[in-house]
């Protein structure tokens, strides 16, 4: 069995924990969303939606990641500091 590394850039947003103000405006593809229904506000101060595997939720203080696809994925602060890192130098497209 060969094993792969797949490296995607992805856009994410920290959830703010409950009684706090976000580190920064939700963005678009996340307001667009919820607005549309298929993320919902949950009674944990999180988000939930809809997958063909039955419902994917999140807690506040979560991490909301949009992937390259278009997919929307969730993580616990401690997975995505360890599976992500930030962007250093984004070059830009010509």
């Amino acid at each position: 069995m060969r094993l792969f590394l797949s490296k995607s850039l992805v856009q994410a947003f920290r959830l703010p924990l409950w009684g706090h103000v976000a580190d920064e405006t939700p963005p678009q593809w996340l307001v667009t969303r919820i607005q549309s229904g298929e993320l919902e506000l949950n009674s944990l101060g999180g988000l939930t939606m809809g997958t063909p595997f039955g419902a994917q939720s999140c807690v506040a203080g979560d991490i909301v990641i949009f992937y390259a696809d278009n997919s929307i994925g969730f993580e616990k602060p401690e997975t995505f500091e360890r599976d992500f890192a930030p962007v250093q130098d984004l070059q830009q497209a010509a």
